[in-house]
């Protein structure tokens, strides 16, 4: 199987291991299983979920706002978290990444892999200059994802949110087209521009 495929029809794209499908409006409770988890919750702005409409207004936040992915293991197509962008200003061709990831996905390179696939959506169908993520400090997990990604700390912006009662101190990281020579997510970008060429 080659290492990324996408259909343009449905958006849906394929990796080795994973399926990402654009969010569904019958998400929610696959949702819920990822944010009732505290260990998922902690680093956001964002309280454990304990009911189903907690997760329906998430889902409702990301379909509106955000061009997100679920993350499926395509053996079975159970949900094991979200990718995608955001705050997508197509003047500067730039966006955001964000992510989650169940627990019991973690430690696979699961979120590795899905993420290099949405970002080469981002710089091959969405022609994205620059894509920005914010980490926070105390959660160098997501740190090592973003290094392993290609992404390069630019700043620590200090006490630059405020979540469950406290300021926190972010750390901005940044790719830019122009660094992914060399990067894995290079290898990926003809699969989605060959699959525009068909679309068209």
């Amino acid at each position: 199987m080659p290492d990324l495929s996408f259909d343009p029809q449905t958006r849906q794209l394929r990796t080795r291991r994973l399926l990402l499908r654009p969010l569904q409006p019958g998400d929610a409770t696959a949702l819920l299983e990822i944010y009732r988890q505290p260990a998922v919750t902690q680093h956001y702005d964002l309280e454990t979920m304990q009911t189903v409409e907690q997760a329906q207004r998430m889902l409702d936040f990301f379909l509106q706002h955000h061009d997100r992915f679920a993350v499926l293991e395509a053996a079975n197509e159970r949900v094991l978290g979200t990718c995608g962008l955001f705050h997508w200003e197509p003047a500067s061709r730039m966006a955001s990444l964000g992510y989650d990831l169940a627990p019991d996905a973690w430690g696979r390179g699961v979120m590795r892999e899905a993420a290099r696939a949405v970002l080469a959506y981002g710089f091959a169908r969405l022609q994205l200059n620059r894509v920005n993520a914010l980490s926070a400090v105390d959660n160098p997990a997501s740190a090592r994802l973003l290094g392993a990604l290609g992404f390069t700390e630019e700043a620590v912006l200090r006490q630059f949110a405020w979540w469950k009662g406290a300021f926190h101190d972010m750390r901005m990281f940044a790719l830019l087209r122009d660094e992914l020579p060399g990067n894995p997510i290079e290898a990926l970008l003809p699969a989605l521009t060959e699959s525009a060429q068909t679309a068209c």
